[in-house]
């Protein structure tokens, strides 16, 4: 870090540290309909953010939540400045977020971090948004009107008991409005120098005599990031959007909902590829990558004479994906049934069965080929949990979910809880879990050549060295990687001003991944798309294709890895017109894997230890202040610091936003909003693996308007 910045970070969190020594609640503080940064910080919680249902699935004070869970409001998000759910993110703590080009970010918490990053379950109003070709998600597409979003509650740490397979770092739960709660009309629109030009527009009314709907329509488009030289990386961005809910109650008081939405896109991002013909490794930057997709949830929840409730869930969501590497087209239906129930008083059990049916179609391949192109999948779940109160201080949670899926067969993913209420404002919270990550398509079928490049050809040595290329295959034997965490939290609210939140976690990982050898060919084979079992100890040969070394792999379960860390938060409302926010993260990563006697192979795996221990930052930190200020004034700065990115290639960095708006009336806001004011431009991460040239984020300004009526 530079030492003017970090003396400004320095500067900055050593006050929020010192101060809450001795606070006392301020009596004169006032709720207020337009302000909500003049509330206590007692009723932000009581009236911003009543409950989080991300923990356990139902129901429950933030404050005795027996999981590291954070939460985004929609305040947050308003004075954040931020365009996009990614960027959002970057507020949590343990949440690493990277951009690589216009429209592709890496994100991942407690490490893993990649663009491929696949240890974190996604879910938009309860539909899951990971794509089976890499268990990943595809974030560019995974977007709604900002202004209806509720919440976003972020769980660091397993959630596969409740929520299924791959939820194995975390849970990210982004959850929308009521359409109650978006009545009337609201504007929003802006533009700036990354943010060329933006608008959405959203109306809710009434139906009958219990019902409310909401439709908007969204359209953006943003500027492409720039090459290290400052020029223009041509990978500009533009989507259109529109989505409708409606919400009601029927006669008998049962609860439904039906929202959909309906999207298309494009985008032209840099390409790295190597060209067969010329020989040559080449730059494509005019290959256009279209989008487009939708999506349509269902939901009924009955409530019955005992006191108990019935659920429904179902969802139909389509993606389609137009890129130079392979066009892939995607179906999945899901369909859930829960039922909570008090069967004795001090047991609130919830159990639940699931299917999900997945078809997927890769056509038109580019340096890809698989011998399964067309694919439908299956999965059977089940999920149990007990929350028994064992005194009205101490609360034990026993859960497990159980599936089958049609890549590794049967999977028991169990979770236990202990939560000591020490008063209502103290709680501290034990947590035993495991959870698996089950193999993606990619990883199982597909074979990729000429795309991820160990050297390339401006990395050339003056000994006349050539490209070195690793060709991937998928194993059809891979089995799920598997997970086994503890983790130990602490909160505790001081005097209604100050939420101090700590977690610390151990974590340990078995039959991770690994890229392996796999060139037991005379060389001038082709790789199978499905091979067998890998055999070890094959020395790779020159492909006499092409004037270059091409290393020929493939996937084993050969490493295992223990990670550690702490996450600390902090709230603190200093004044009735000042909020400060601080969250900190430390993580370490160690990898290993047991020899094999060959030393190719063993380098092989050293290799993929270097790669796990040095995917993600070992620091993190936030610091956002907001502040109300006199005539209807906000002036709001965010400061955050990421340690370096070995493997990414990437130096530390510390990023500066502002946004200072003005409210005229209860209607209308005009906000300017500066971003990453530290540097005129910057690289966030470097991959080998995509094809994806290296790009770097701008300094960037934006002037926004939102009127409501």
């Amino acid at each position: 870090m530079k030492p003017k910045k970090q003396s400004l970070l320095l500067a900055t969190v050593i006050p929020i540290l010192a101060f809450p020594v001795g606070l006392k609640a301020d009596s004169s503080a006032q709720i207020s309909d337009d302000e909500l940064l003049d509330l206590s910080l007692e009723e932000l919680i009581s009236l911003d953010v009543p409950d989080v249902t991300s923990v356990s699935k139902r129901k429950q004070r933030l404050m005795d939540s027996p999981a590291a869970v954070y939460v985004i409001t929609d305040e947050d998000i308003r004075r954040s400045g931020v365009t996009s759910i990614p960027e959002a993110l970057r507020m949590v703590p343990g949440v690493q977020v990277a951009r690589l080009n216009s429209n592709t970010w890496s994100i991942s918490t407690r490490g893993f971090n990649y663009i491929f990053a696949n240890k974190l379950l996604v879910l938009i109003d309860g539909r899951t948004v990971y794509s089976p070709l890499f268990s990943g998600v595809n974030w560019d597409v995974q977007d709604t009107m900002l202004e209806d979003i509720a919440r976003i509650e972020v769980i660091r740490g397993p959630g596969a008991a409740l929520w299924g397979a791959n939820a194995v770092n975390g849970v990210i739960n982004i959850i929308t409005k009521h359409a109650a709660d978006t009545q009337g009309g609201l504007l929003s629109t802006g533009f700036g120098s990354e943010e060329k030009a933006f608008g959405s527009y959203r109306y809710g009314g009434e139906f009958g005599d219990d019902g409310y709907y909401r439709a908007f329509v969204k359209s953006f488009s943003r500027d492409g990031l720039v090459n290290a030289d400052g020029s223009d990386a041509n990978d500009d961005w533009q989507i259109n959007r529109a989505g409708l809910r409606a919400d009601w109650r029927t006669r008998n008081g049962s609860e439904v909902s039906l929202q959909g939405e309906i999207y298309e896109g494009t985008t032209s991002p840099t390409l790295k590829v190597f060209n067969e013909d010329t020989k040559e490794q080449e730059l494509l930057t005019n290959q256009s990558r279209d989008q487009k997709g939708g999506h349509l949830i269902g939901n009924y929840k009955r409530y019955l004479n005992d006191g108990s409730h019935i659920s429904v869930k179902g969802y139909y969501d389509r993606y389609e994906n137009y890129d130079y590497r392979v066009t892939e087209k995607r179906d999945v239906a899901d369909l859930e049934f829960q039922h909570q129930m008090l069967p004795w008083g001090n047991h609130d059990i919830i159990w639940g069965l699931g299917y999900r049916f997945t078809h997927y179609n890769l056509t038109e391949m580019n340096h890809v080929s698989t011998g399964d192109p067309d694919r439908t999948d299956q999965l059977y779940s089940a999920f149990i949990q007990d929350h028994i109160s064992l005194t009205p201080q101490w609360a034990l949670t026993l859960s497990s979910r159980f599936e089958h899926n049609d890549f590794t067969g049967f999977e028991v993913q169990p979770n236990a809880s202990l939560t000591w209420k020490i008063s209502d404002q103290q709680t501290l919270w034990f947590k035993a879990a495991s959870a698996v990550k089950t193999p993606s398509i990619s990883e199982t079928s597909v074979t990729s050549r000429g795309i991820a490049f160990i050297r390339d050809e401006d990395q050339l040595l003056s000994d006349g060295s050539v490209p070195e290329l690793l060709a991937i295959t998928g194993n059809e034997h891979l089995e799920s990687e598997n997970l086994f965490a503890l983790e130990v939290g602490y909160r505790e609210q001081f005097n209604n001003r100050l939420l101090f939140d700590i977690t610390a976690f151990f974590n340990q990982y078995r039959d991770l991944l690994a890229y392996v050898d796999y060139s037991c060919l005379d060389g001038t084979t082709p790789i199978p798309a499905n091979p067998p079992n890998p055999a070890f100890g094959c020395y790779y040969t020159p492909q006499p294709t092409i004037p270059a070394f091409e290393l020929s792999s493939t996937f084993a379960n050969g490493l295992t890895a223990n990670t550690y860390g702490v996450e600390l938060t902090t709230d603190w409302q200093a004044t009735p017109w000042w909020k400060l926010q601080f969250n900190y993260s430390f993580l370490s990563v160690d990898a290993f894997s047991e020899s094999t006697g060959n030393p190719l192979t063993d380098g092989y795996l050293r290799g993929n230890e270097e790669l796990l221990e040095t995917l993600s930052a070992d620091h993190t930190a936030n610091i956002r202040s907001h502040m109300n200020l006199p005539n209807q004034w906000y002036l709001d700065f965010w400061v955050r610091y990421m340690d370096n990115l070995e493997d990414a290639k990437v130096g530390s960095y510390t990023a500066l936003d502002v946004r200072v708006a003005k409210k005229f009336g209860d209607n209308l806001e005009i906000s300017l909003t500066g971003q990453n004011l530290f540097e005129k431009q910057r690289l966030e991460f470097s991959e080998i693996f995509s094809g994806l040239g290296e790009t770097e984020v701008q300094q960037a300004w934006y002037l926004q308007l939102r009127w409501q009526h």
